[in-house]
């Protein structure tokens, strides 16, 4: 399969979004365009500090983290208690950015990597974009609703447990 990476000449700052901060750094894996933080996010406290940031936004990149509830947990880890965190990832889509991509996730699947027992508050998640999904074996699954993306919005009440807390029940 060939490697479906984006075009990395594609601005990824979203600086308009927060045009009253005092500071803005734009994180990822390697450097490039808009990258003024190395650091793979499944050890972002590490490279980052932990409660630095007023505010995280994530775009289009949680499907990309082979590990989401350890990323989940080292944003946490680096947002401020008070702070507010803005998720917006893939519902459905199709394949990209090979090899490196492991989810998709349902509101309920998002919210599920920010539980209250983290000290977090999921305020609001919803979908984006409706879609159709086409299979050739089975033509019902057109009929099911679909979504290109999931968002998540939320507030840091608390300061962020060692390890992460899975909340197992109902």
């Amino acid at each position: 399969m060939r490697d479906l990476r984006v075009d990395a000449a594609i601005a990824t700052r979203r600086d308009a979004w927060v045009p009253h901060a005092a500071e803005y750094l734009g994180s990822d894996l390697r450097p490039g365009p808009d990258v003024d933080l190395v650091a793979d996010v499944h050890r972002l406290s590490s490279v980052a500090g932990e409660e630095r940031f007023d505010v995280v936004i994530s775009c289009s990149t949680f499907e990309h983290y082979k590990y989401p509830h350890l990323a989940a947990h080292e944003i946490l880890k680096v947002l401020k208690v008070g702070g507010v965190l803005f998720v917006h990832t893939h519902q459905s889509f199709p394949l990209h950015a090979h090899p490196h991509d492991y989810f998709r996730f349902s509101r309920e699947a998002l919210a599920s990597c920010f539980g209250t027992k983290m000290g977090f508050c999921v305020i609001a998640t919803d979908y984006e974009y409706p879609a159709r999904i086409v299979g050739r074996h089975d033509p019902r699954a057109a009929l099911s609703p679909a979504f290109m993306y999931v968002r998540m919005v939320g507030e840091k009440l608390a300061k962020t447990p060692r390890e992460f807390v899975y909340e197992l029940e109902d």
